[in-house]
């Protein structure tokens, strides 16, 4: 399994592949960012592997950056 972090203020889709990683294991959801789904400022989206998430970045978030943070 793969994260990918959608941050619509920044306009920045990060992934993150390692579960050791701190963001990782410090996610949560928020107010305004959601887990498992999209709140208004974005938030934690989970993928069976990397190529699925940088198709869904590509397919619905094409303007943002893509950061491989892990």
């Amino acid at each position: 399994m793969v994260w990918l972090n959608v941050d619509k203020p920044l306009r920045t889709c990060t992934l993150h592949t390692d579960d050791c990683c701190i963001y990782w294991i410090k996610k949560e959801e928020t107010n305004y960012k959601g887990l498992g789904h999209l709140k208004r400022d974005g938030g934690w989206l989970s993928f069976n592997d990397e190529k699925e998430a940088v198709i869904h970045k590509e397919t619905s978030f094409p303007k943002y950056q893509l950061i491989n943070h892990c």
